[in-house]
């Protein structure tokens, strides 16, 4: 492969290293800032399933990005985040949409919610699904995860850019000693 190629492949990949750590440090600090509220990165909602509620479409610790929706054009069939409580959310698919609400049960439970999703609980409708990204998310939240996730990769970068200099400084400095010769 040549210089050109690993140049360009490289700046993407820093680019890319770059950006995801970014995502991570603006929720991190987002629902740090706001413990009650859930952050939103460009009109979605990440957010970690916590139950197999919704297997085998959604497992725990699968990350869901929830775009925010009009209460009108959920339909029977979507799968819709909502408050239950001030501290909790669920994830579950509509079942049957009436005149006071939405019924939803989750894919793996045996029965349907006893509870009927108003409008003023909606969060959104499930727009993507990661498996397994919660997870990383919980662990970069910690210390240990924030500093092997955050840290260890901008020093890497800053390593890794310095490494390129000092190359390129020897390189001119030998060109010059065989253009001296």
């Amino acid at each position: 492969m040549n210089a050109q190629w690993r140049k360009v492949i490289s700046y993407l990949f820093t680019v890319l290293v770059l950006g995801c750590i970014g995502f991570l440090v603006f929720v991190t600090q987002e629902a740090k800032q706001n413990p009650n509220e859930i952050p939103t990165f460009f009109g979605y909602k990440p957010m970690t399933v916590l139950t197999n509620s919704m297997l085998p479409n959604i497992s725990a610790g699968d990350m869901v990005f929830v775009k925010q929706n009009d209460y009108s054009s959920i339909k029977k069939g979507d799968i819709i985040s909502f408050k239950v409580s001030d501290d909790r959310i669920v994830t579950h698919r509509v079942l049957r949409v009436t005149k006071e609400g939405f019924l939803t049960k989750g894919d793996n439970n045996n029965v349907k919610d006893n509870w009927l999703v108003k409008p003023d609980s909606l969060v959104g409708e499930v727009a993507l699904t990661i498996p397994k990204a919660g997870y990383i998310s919980k662990f970069v939240s910690s210390k240990i995860g924030f500093g092997l996730f955050i840290i260890l990769p901008l020093f890497l970068l800053v390593l890794i850019e310095v490494y390129q200099r000092v190359l390129a400084a020897l390189d001119k400095r030998e060109n010059e000693a065989v253009t001296k010769a």
